[in-house]
């Protein structure tokens, strides 16, 4: 046989190969006649199906097992390969372990062979000459320390003194710089200033203080206003509620009222009907009794008798429905009273939170009023300190120029070289300089008043007490403290005990009793005044103990002549002459007098001993009015104490900024009172809107629930009725049916008892007619009245609805006016802050123009010193950086110096380490030397030690590789037993559905050679697939084309087998010439006429399988028959 290349592909082809050739015939319906072998329609059995099937679902079963048993040795695998890479890894890191203790003992062995006692000795030997040179490098490396330590001790010391050479060479040249804008400054303002210019800015700040004060008048209206309008809105609402809350009680009675009203006319309707009924029972007996007179015969007793067995009977069943009736109403009726209760409770709880919302809107009235007035008292507070602070003077000084004034304008050294000529100059320059620095300090601080010491006069000036001394000399310290604190850069301040007072008022008086007027004869009571300082035991003492000094500073204060000229001088200008005394004395104190004030006030210099000390000072007027400032430090000498007591202190600006920044705390805090007690008040009428609205819904639910009280009461009152009025028919018809039993056994009898009866029923007809009528008229009377009612009650809930909006409007009004008060407050507030400013800026003008001609003068005499102090400040920048160079110059020789220490230092430390590095290692030889046999034995124990885990590892690891090699080895054989499965499905699925196609369409039934034909191909598919499931040598399918062996099977005979080569596609079939030769119409070798059902089979079963074969696996077993 040959050679078969994919026997899956050929063997179904043999079954259609008939129909291929014929693709192209499009009527197979000849007149050819039939013969005796015709070809039967090809059929599938469902037990070859059936099989197929199974096939598929062993294969399916087949296929998941193996994919699970692939994952599961996916899984295995991978540990096992984990564990071969820790394996491999302890053997190597064994492996290392082993080479190093292998190296290890081959150096101890070598340490070993070298430790002779000889050996030993020289070690030791060398350790002690390692340790003497080491010795002797420290030893120098210390002294290269030392020389180090002093030049730079050297370089630090001329560090300092260079750096104060740059500063003082920088402060010259800013010096320079600022003098000559000074000077620029002060030209400017000297032209500038004029008579004409100064009332122009009068007039504009007068103009200032206008508008100011008018918008603080009409910012202060604006609040009275506005709190007016809080106060009569506020009224407004209140009174606008307490009418909402009239109506509501009007509401509540007018309720009431119809309540009342509804019941009494309910229970006259209920009377009515009540009489109604009676009426129409009456009439009815009446009607009945002569009904029963007019029946009374044999035949109608009778008809009667049955009539009314059946009315007690239907009579029993309406009292059952009406007893039911009667128990539900009696349930609602019960729920409605316990609602009424609860209703009832709600409108007195309302009730009582409208009472309650009342009281605490008139508590927040009361609270909102108190927090206004305190607001009040708090702004006027802030007013008040503020315009204090104001008239406080607060220093602003230009401490570099101020330095420059007092300590000349080029360094000392500068000056020593001067020339007479030359130090002429710088002396003009710098007097010049000192009168523009004063002139600039003096503009930059202004005084200011304050109301109350405008207001205090005197006409002389022993008329000032004691309290306005203090206050005068609380007032200097205030300034020279200042002054203290930009110049000295700490908090010593001067201090003044009661003392200071004693011995200024007695210099003063000095000065008065001998008649000595410093502005007329400059000088100063020296012996005096150390007379003084020795009968009160203060001032200086010395090493010896008997030295006593005091300070004495006078100031030309012009409070005489004021008095002289006016009549009269403010406290205010007495501050105003002592506050210029201190600006000269602090800020303007050079040329003769050379800062020596100046220096008595600061503490003297900051170079002198006394420097740190505590100081103290008082002021007093002689008769002249002239400032007499005293100024000392100790106050016990020879061991007497005198009066040390502080004087009573007045607050610094300090001091006024805290209780500024208190008081602005304490208002905003009154304002944030007065917002809570403006919002406490707005929720207060909102929660009172509330509560009465809560209250008006409790009543109406009330009143709601009373009417469905009364509705089940008259319903339960009618139900009753109706239940007596049931039960009495039943005992009435009870009663009849035995009256009309009787009267059949006594018929005259009852005849005549039945006409009484009827005469009865005509009376209680006419009783109950009057007793209707007159339920009636008063039932009529109670419906007016309860219409009236209802009216009123409308009325008046259209009134309570106008009263409440009118509340609320009236609220919301109010709410409105406590908004534009707190609004207008701000307003004021901003406005009396805006007048402060305006009037100091008005009183400094008018200062100006009072002085104009001093001030004048005094601006000339600014320029000059500007112009001086620029000629000086030139000079002392030359100065400062001559001795800038000559510093610079030593600096860097000590910095030279410096440099060849370290270096010094730098290799005496290197050869210290190198002689400690030599010492160490001397030491560690000969260790190892005296150590050598315990190093040797260790080290042989770490190296076997090291073997046997090397050993270990190598044996796990050899065990780990074979266990890894077998769990991939099974993981490979599962993957290719999954693929097998795979393969098996897909061959088991094809098989079964070219089975299930074959038997879905009609085919002629085959021969039994054809048939055993079909079983054939089914059995080599089935053996084809089975083959390929256990191959190991896969051979491809070439894609390109596929050899089919075409089987021509006829009913009579065989034709030989023709091969043809094909494309596997079913477009390739069509064109291909037939095998046989045919006529139009007639089958080969049978001539048989057809429908083409043959052709259209082969085709479809030769295009299904070539297209699944081609998707499908592309392996298969060569076999060789």
């Amino acid at each position: 046989m040959s050679k078969l290349t994919s026997l899956s592909v050929t063997t179904l082809v043999g079954v259609i190969a008939t129909g291929a050739g014929m693709a192209a015939t499009t009527n197979a319906k000849a007149a050819t006649k039939p013969t005796d072998h015709q070809s039967a329609t090809v059929t599938t059995s469902a037990q070859t199906i059936e099989q197929a099937q199974q096939h598929v679902q062993q294969a399916q079963v087949n296929q998941a097992t193996a994919h699970q048993l692939v994952t599961d040795k996916t899984n295995a695998a991978k540990n096992a390969q984990d564990k071969l890479d820790a394996a491999k890894n302890r053997a190597t890191t064994a492996t290392n372990k082993v080479a190093t203790a292998t190296t290890n003992v081959n150096a101890a062995q070598q340490i070993k062979n070298q430790a002779t006692p000889e050996n030993i000795k020289q070690a030791q030997t060398t350790v002690q000459q390692a340790g003497t040179h080491l010795t002797n490098a420290q030893d120098a490396m210390h002294q290269a320390q030392q020389v180090v330590d002093q030049a730079t001790t050297t370089v630090q010391s001329q560090t300092t003194s260079t750096n104060q050479a740059t500063h003082n060479a920088n402060i010259a040249k800013q010096t320079v710089a600022t003098a000559q804008s000074q000077v620029d400054a002060k030209q400017a303002d000297y032209d500038g200033l004029t008579v004409d210019s100064l009332k122009k800015e009068q007039v504009t700040a007068q103009h200032l203080v206008n508008q100011t004060q008018a918008a603080q008048n009409a910012a202060q209206a604006n609040v009275t206003a506005a709190n007016n309008q809080v106060t009569n809105t506020q009224d407004a609402a209140n009174k606008a509620a307490q009418t909402a809350t009239s109506a509501q009680q009007t509401t509540a009675d007018a309720q009431a009222k119809q309540t009342a009203a509804q019941t009494e006319a309910d229970k006259a309707n209920a009377a009515k009907d009540e009489a109604k009924q009676n009426n129409d029972a009456a009439i009815a007996q009446q009607n009945q009794a002569q009904k029963d007179l007019d029946n009374l015969d044999a035949g109608k007793l009778t008809q009667q008798a049955n009539e009314t067995q059946t009315a007690i009977d239907q009579g029993k069943q309406n009292i059952s429905d009406t007893q039911q009736s009667l128990s539900q109403t009696t349930t609602n009726k019960a729920n409605a009273d316990k609602d009424v209760a609860n209703k009832t409770t709600n409108v007195t709880t309302a009730n009582n939170a409208v009472s309650q919302a009342q009281n605490n809107v008139n508590s927040a009235t009361t609270v909102q009023s108190n927090a206004q007035t305190t607001l009040n008292q708090r702004q006027q507070a802030v007013a008040d300190l503020q315009s204090q602070l104001a008239a406080m003077p607060t220093l602003k000084v230009d401490k570099v120029g101020w330095e420059k004034a007092v300590n000349g304008l080029v360094p000392g050294d500068q000056i020593v070289a001067m020339t007479d000529a030359e130090y002429e100059a710088y002396y003009k320059k710098w007097v010049v300089y000192g009168r523009e620095f004063l002139g600039v300090t003096y503009l930059n601080n202004p005084f200011s008043s304050t109301a109350p010491d405008d207001n205090t006069k005197f006409t002389n000036i022993n008329q000032l007490t004691k309290k306005q001394y203090e206050e005068l000399v609380n007032y200097a310290l205030n300034i020279v403290n200042q002054a203290r604190r930009i110049w000295r850069g700490d908090n010593n301040e001067l201090k003044t005990q009661t003392i200071d007072m004693v011995l200024a008022s007695d210099a003063a008086q000095v000065y008065s009793d001998e008649n000595v007027n410093i502005a007329a004869t400059p000088t100063h009571l020296g012996s005096e005044i150390d007379d003084i300082a020795a009968k009160y035991h203060v001032g200086i003492i010395d090493d010896t103990g008997s030295y006593t000094w005091m300070g004495e500073e006078l100031g030309e204060t012009a409070i005489n002549n004021g008095i002289k000229v006016n009549g009269t001088i403010t406290l205010a200008e007495i501050k105003e002459q002592l506050y210029e005394d201190l600006v000269l004395m602090l800020f303007g104190d050079g040329g003769q007098n050379s800062w020596g004030h100046f220096y008595a006030l600061m503490g003297g210099s900051k170079e002198s001993d006394s420097y740190p000390n505590q100081y103290y000072m008082g002021i007093a007027f002689d008769k002249f009015g002239h400032l007499h400032l005293t100024t000392r430090a100790d106050a016990n000498i020879h061991g007497t104490t005198p009066d040390t007591t502080p004087i009573a202190s007045a607050p610094t600006v300090t001091h006024l900024n805290q209780s500024l920044a208190i008081a602005q705390a304490a208002q905003n805090t009154a304002q944030i009172n007065l917002n809570n007690a403006k919002a406490s008040l707005t929720a207060a009428n909102d929660t009172l809107a509330t509560a009465r609205q809560d209250a008006t819904n409790a009543q109406s639910a009330l009143n709601a629930a009373k009417t469905k009280q009364t509705q089940f009461a008259s319903q339960m009152t009618a139900l009753n009725n109706k239940l007596n009025s049931l039960k009495t028919k039943l005992a009435n018809d009870t009663t009849s049916l035995a009256k009309i039993k009787s009267e059949l056994a006594n018929l005259a009898d009852a005849q005549a008892a039945q006409q009484k009866v009827l005469d009865n029923a005509k009376a209680r007809v006419q009783a109950t007619s009057a007793t209707l009528a007159t339920a009636t008229a008063n039932a009529n009377a109670k419906t007016a009245a309860l219409k009236s009612a209802s009216q009123t009650l409308s009325a008046a809930k259209q009134v309570q609805a106008i009263a409440e909006g009118n509340a609320q409007s009236a609220a919301n009004t109010a709410k409105e006016a406590v908004g534009k008060a707190q609004h207008a407050v701000e307003a004021l507030t901003n406005a009396n802050q805006h007048v402060v400013a305006a009037k100091a800026q008005l009183s400094a003008i008018t200062d100006k123009l009072n002085n104009f001609a001093s001030l004048k003068q005094h601006s000339l005499n600014e320029l000059t010193s500007a112009q001086e102090l620029l000629s000086t400040a030139k000079t002392q920048l030359k100065q400062a950086n001559d001795v800038l160079n000559t510093q610079q110059q030593k600096l860097d020789v000590a910095n030279h110096s410096l440099d060849a220490a370290k270096l010094a230092l730098d290799k005496a430390t290197q050869f210290v380490n190198q002689r400690q590095a030599e010492y160490d290692a001397a030491k560690a030889h000969l260790s190892k030397l005296n150590h050598a046999d315990e190093t040797l034995v260790s080290a042989k124990v770490a190296l076997e030690a090291a073997k046997t885990q090397l050993a270990t590892s190598q044996t796990d690891y050899q065990a780990a590789k074979e266990h890894a090699a077998d769990a991939q080895q099974e993981l490979t054989d599962a993957q290719t037993a999954a693929a097998d499965a795979d393969q098996a499905y897909t061959h088991a699925e094809k098989v079964l559905q070219t089975l299930e196609l074959q038997a879905s369409l009609e085919v002629p039934t085959v021969t039994e050679k054809l048939q055993q034909s079909v079983d054939a191909v089914a059995e080599a598919v089935v053996d084809e697939a089975q083959a390929d499931s256990v191959s190991d040598t896969p051979s491809t399918i070439d894609q390109t084309g596929v050899t089919i062996a075409t089987a021509n099977v006829a009913a009579t005979g065989h034709n030989t087998a023709k091969t043809e080569n094909v494309a596997p596609s079913l477009t390739h079939l069509t064109p291909h010439t037939p095998a046989h030769s045919t006529t139009a119409g007639t089958l080969p070798q049978t001539g048989e006429a057809s429908e083409n059902r043959v052709a259209v089979l082969g085709l479809t079963l030769l295009s299904l399988l070539l297209s699944g074969l081609t998707l499908g696996r592309v392996t298969s077993k060569r076999r060789i028959h």
